[in-house]
């Protein structure tokens, strides 16, 4: 295929399934992103600035923010709009979505520059809010998404995960994305990475404040060689096989198919995506296939596809046993697959069922031993201990953000 096209692939550790009973495969889905040239121009950048500025901010921590937001705003051309939204139990629309001329940029370094430490921490509202004026200066062409960076919990105004990752979900489908930055150790982390997921963005943890203009540049310089937006993966789904996603990914099974919402992809940039799936037996038919189509939008707003099919061919147990698994693709799904299980013990650590996360944690582990290195063995059986324990809030965050990263494939 040609460098400036969108490519998917299929990929699966075995092609031998059994005739008798249900077969376990892992199917792996490696979507790779139009390539550009570094001087072609790229889309216009639609954004909100969403500015946490709660009482905890205060210090280092807002004046670093104020200093990576205008990073940001002295990176975007005239074509370009920005919003500015600050909060605390209130919110301030400080600037509502306006292009980067020269003027509307000073104003906007002024506006940045004068925000000041408020009170307790409204999230969704100051949240809603910038992807309300992202929505609004959204035109067909631009990548359209809000930046919220917070150090502090969701205290007043919507504060339930699940009814913010939900409308993190909705505005994705509408074309508006949410990337989330937590700041230090107060925020809640499997909160911010709910939001991100389902708003198909990015998720970030930002142990120094020091870090943020880095890790602002990164989302930029992202957002600025986006070559795929808003990709859709969608897979026929064969009758009576049981899939199961793993990654966080937002998606949807309706009428046969199953739909994997992959947000935006970089210049060049390769997506692997891991789905477990419980294969039927059968003894009428010779192969199970499965098709897939993945769908995005290139820079000029064109939507560009690709298909792959993967086809397991139906053999007698004594075959299936014999077949060789392809070592690779266990490796990449055991390390999602451990990723995620970290996840949810992380989260049952935090709820204070430390046990069941240490047992969950084990038997993950125990499981995926055979294709995991023995550092990262070593670091979650580390890990597994320290929640039998009880871990800090440091500890919590870091390893959330390891599994993360793992998850999404995602080396910093």
């Amino acid at each position: 295929m040609e460098k400036n096209s969108l490519k998917l692939s299929l990929n699966s550790e075995q092609t031998l399934i059994a005739r008798e009973v249900p077969s376990q495969r892992v199917l792996e889905i490696i979507v790779q992103a139009p390539t550009i040239e570094t001087t072609k121009s790229r889309p216009p950048l639609n954004l909100a600035l969403v500015i946490d500025r709660s009482w905890s901010m205060s210090g280092e921590n807002l004046d670093y923010v104020k200093q990576a937001a205008a990073f940001v705003v002295d990176r975007l051309e005239e074509n370009d709009r920005c919003a500015l939204v600050a909060y605390d139990d209130q919110v301030q629309l400080l600037s509502s979505s306006i292009k980067m001329t020269g003027a509307n940029r000073n104003e906007m370094k002024r506006l940045i520059r004068d925000i000041r430490i408020g009170g307790s921490t409204n999230l969704s509202g100051g949240w809603l809010q910038g992807c309300h004026e992202v929505a609004e200066a959204a035109e067909e062409k631009t990548i359209n998404r809000t930046l919220l960076l917070t150090d502090g919990l969701a205290n007043v105004g919507i504060t339930d995960l699940e009814e913010l990752a939900m409308h993190a979900r909705e505005l994705a489908s509408r074309g508006v994305t949410t990337s989330t930055f937590g700041v230090g150790y107060g925020f809640n982390e499997h909160l911010l990475e709910a939001m991100s997921n389902q708003g198909r963005g990015n998720f970030y943890f930002i142990e120094s404040p020091m870090q943020i203009p880095d890790i602002f540049l990164k989302e930029f310089n992202e957002l600025a060689t986006i070559t795929a937006s808003d990709v859709e993966i969608e897979l026929e789904i064969p009758a009576q096989d049981n899939i199961e996603l793993l990654g966080g990914w937002a998606n949807e099974k309706k009428d046969g198919k199953f739909r994997i919402f992959a947000g935006n992809l970089y210049s060049g940039q390769t997506q692997e995506i891991f789905l477990k799936v419980l294969t039927p037996p059968a003894t009428d038919k010779s192969v199970l296939e499965f098709s897939a189509r993945v769908m995005a939008k290139d820079e000029n707003g064109k939507v560009i596809e690709d298909k792959a099919t993967w086809v397991f061919n139906y053999a007698d147990a004594e075959s299936v046993q014999q077949e060789d698994r392809k070592l690779d693709v266990l490796e990449r799904y055991a390390s999602v697959e451990m990723a995620d299980r970290s996840t949810e013990a992380l989260k049952l650590e935090r709820a204070g069922e430390r046990e069941k996360a240490h047992r969950l944690m084990n038997t993950s582990i125990l499981a995926n031993q055979p294709f995991l290195s023995e550092d990262k063995l070593d670091e979650y059986n580390l890990l597994s201990n320290r929640m039998r324990r009880g871990l800090d809030e440091m500890d919590r965050k870091t390893s959330q953000y390891n599994a993360y990263q793992e998850k999404r494939r995602r080396g910093e």
